[in-house]
């Protein structure tokens, strides 16, 4: 690309505004000031103005979707926008847990009567309450239906002179295994089976059983006993987690949303970066969507929208290619069509912290890569060796089903260090890759990076988050804290059942009075709800791959009231696949962040590429390289061949470059072929272009 060309941030940042005028005069705002007299707190910057198009949306189309970054009061805005479209109404909230109590305060300041619901009888006495009034209702007791428990049997197992129990299907007997692959022990299979239902991998029978007594799911309980039209709004906190298709807390959502007849969708995060992970939001919320798209036309949304990278291999035989093929191979990758557009921009509004907050603090984020040490370089490096044979096979043979155990074990293998590490064939039970420990006491490349950090930030008066990945058998929460504690700082780690999802927020102010430097976690643990002001330094220790998490966990300190800048780290050591998961989730992030509006150049971004699971194996298999592409390359399929929008795009860009003469983009020095979609299209010599790869 030639230096007079510009990035696609460089050209929106000096013509943006004229294209935006633009696009006013083609498409007017239906809301452009506010008109809302909200009882409680004064807003803040375009806070009014969100609650205004919400309620005009509620109104207009009966559902609105407010996207609005962490901290721009996500709350007060729909609050504002509920008193707005009926001072006088009833409104049904559903939250995550630890957020229930938040929303009854919040209602409250706001001028509303709030209640939790937590029975029954909570239920009963709504029509004799006042209004306005907001029902809080948790997320986990909506779909609670009748109890249930983990179901297995105990067997016993002599080995040399030891008789091991461990956990096993009651109906075909097989061992009940962890993901990775290691059989469990009876009270390793009760906590793990304890947290999602799962079936026997080997003969599909239940690893579960209901438990009397029965419990009630508060949201069928709200249909029975209140009439339809009782509740004038639903509103839907952390909407992004009713993603999946077959989950139950999304289809309970769906049910209360058609019964409520209106929805106010708030979440921080839309997009997972997959087009696909929209398809269950906007089937159970989106007014008309189900029209055209029924619950098995996944794949037909997401290649209408989204971007797919077909795959055809061609053996070889004697040393010659051959004609013959392997079927086709469609996998989805990160990225979305403009030509989603329509369906979300009528009913969304879109609100960033600085539209907010004015004067906040610097936020920087930064990829460390490091290099691994002997003896542990080859002590990983063997036991990639190992793990490459077995994914080789793998893919040879066209599975994928046995590729997870393999990924996680190559990705977390490296941190490690301090343990022993085994992976297993999930079916066989078989040790396909071990490496043994390097020590207790050795000191990884990472933790000595984060030592120094530690002591920079703790003489600056700053205290860090460290989020990691593991925290079962390779428990990197219990590592750190060790490690760091040693090296004379007061570390503290985080579990799920170290304090109740509600008593969090105090237990952390608890901490930072004691004088707490480290808090260590996993990012879930405090992704929502939590103000983390007093860590205004976070560092990923090990990759997080979900983009829901990992955009509100990195954003956790930047926050209203922060007066010192932020710092995001991501670690991750060179030569390993950590390297390419870096990368890999970067994209879509990327992804996420371009659906609403911005355009990101550093950071984390930089490091983006693509993002299948397929890929990481074949990097693992050493069949495909991550070396660095152009950024035009990266651009969430905006610009790639699959895109069925690529026509549209070029079109509207040599439009725009027509009405913007001046600017010095490259041109053709020759007429040149450009494949669009499945159309080819010839460009002349001349012609000012601004996609990279025309030039």
């Amino acid at each position: 690309m030639s230096e007079s060309a510009l990035t696609l941030a460089e050209f929106m940042e000096r013509f943006g505004p004229t294209l935006m005028e633009r696009a006013r005069r083609a498409f007017p705002p239906v809301v452009e000031r506010a008109s809302l007299v909200p009882r409680g707190r004064k807003p803040m910057g375009i806070q009014a103005l969100a609650s205004t198009a919400m309620v005009e949306s509620l109104k207009r189309h009966r559902a609105g979707f407010l996207v609005a970054e962490m901290s721009t009061g996500k709350t007060k805005m729909a609050l504002d926008a509920l008193m707005g479209y009926n001072p006088r109404g009833r409104y049904l909230v559903m939250c995550p847990p630890h957020l229930v109590a938040k929303w009854r305060r919040e209602a409250e300041t706001e001028g509303f009567h709030a209640v939790i619901l937590s029975s029954l009888e909570d239920i009963r006495r709504l029509p004799a309450l006042p209004t306005p009034l907001v029902a809080v209702l948790s997320r986990e007791k909506a779909k609670l239906g009748p109890g249930w428990r983990p179901a297995y049997v105990v067997k016993s197992l002599k080995h040399r002179d030891t008789l091991i129990r461990y956990a096993a299907c009651p109906s075909c007997g097989r061992p009940v295994r962890d993901k990775d692959g290691i059989p469990l022990s009876p009270s390793g299979a009760r906590e793990t089976l304890a947290r999602k239902k799962r079936a026997c991998p080997v003969c599909g029978e239940p690893l579960w059983q209901v438990a009397p007594p029965r419990r009630v799911a508060l949201a069928d309980a709200l249909k029975r006993f209140l009439p339809k039209g009782f509740f004038d709004v639903l509103v839907l906190d952390e909407a992004h987690e009713y993603k999946g298709q077959g989950s139950a807390q999304g289809i309970v959502a769906g049910v209360l949303a058609d019964w409520v007849g209106r929805v106010l969708v708030l979440t921080g995060t839309l997009f997972g970066g997959y087009a696909s992970t929209l398809f269950a939001l906007f089937r159970r919320f989106l007014p008309g969507f189900r029209e055209e798209y029924g619950p098995n036309d996944l794949d037909t949304f997401v290649a209408r929208y989204g971007v797919l990278e077909r795959v055809v291999a061609y053996p070889e035989e004697d040393g010659r290619r051959s004609r013959r093929r392997s079927s086709p191979q469609t996998k989805e990758k990160p990225g979305l069509s403009p030509l989603l557009l329509p369906y979300l921009l009528p009913y969304t509004a879109f609100v960033r912290l600085p539209e907010v907050a004015e004067g906040l603090p610097p936020y920087r984020e930064e990829v460390i890569y490091l290099d691994l040490e002997e003896p542990h370089k080859s002590l990983v490096k063997a036991f990639y060796n190992q793990l490459k044979a077995a994914v080789k096979e793998a893919l040879a043979r066209g599975s994928k089903r046995l590729l997870g155990g393999y990924l996680q074990g190559a990705l977390n293998g490296p941190d490690a260090h301090f343990t022993d590490v085994e992976v297993r064939d999930p079916e066989s039970g078989w040790v396909v890759a071990q490496m043994r420990a390097v020590g207790e006491d050795y000191l990884s490349p990472k933790e000595k990076w984060l030592i120094r950090l530690l002591s920079e930030e703790k003489s600056e008066g700053r205290r860090i988050l460290v989020y990691v990945q593991n925290t079962g058998s390779k428990d990197q929460v219990a590592r750190l804290t060790r490690v760091l504690t040693e090296a004379g700082f007061r570390a503290v780690g985080l579990y799920a059942d170290t304090v109740k999802p509600e008593e969090r927020e105090a237990w952390l102010r608890r901490k930072v009075a004691e004088g707490v430097d480290v808090l260590v976690a996993h990012p879930r643990l405090v992704q929502t709800g939590l103000d983390l002001v007093d860590f205004p330094t976070l560092v990923f220790h090990q990759v997080e791959y979900s983009v829901y998490t990992l955009r509100q966990a990195a954003r956790r300190s930047l926050r209203i009231g922060q007066t010192r800048p932020v710092k995001v780290f991501f670690l991750a050591y060179r030569e390993t696949l950590q390297e390419a998961a870096i990368s890999l989730v970067a994209t879509k992030a990327r992804s996420s962040l371009a659906l609403e509006g911005e355009l990101v150049e550093g950071g984390l971004a930089v490091a983006s590429e693509e993002d299948p699971t397929l890929v990481l194996a074949q990097v693992l298999a050493g069949k495909k390289s991550l070396a660095p592409a152009s950024f035009w390359e990266n651009l969430a399929g905006v610009d790639t061949a699959e895109n069925p929008a690529r026509e549209a795009l070029v079109q509207a860009a040599q439009q725009a470059l027509a009405e913007f003469a001046q600017i010095h983009l490259p041109t053709l020095k020759e007429s040149r072929r450009v494949r669009v979609g499945k159309t080819w299209t010839v460009l002349p010599a001349g012609q000012p272009v601004l996609f990279e790869e025309v030039v």
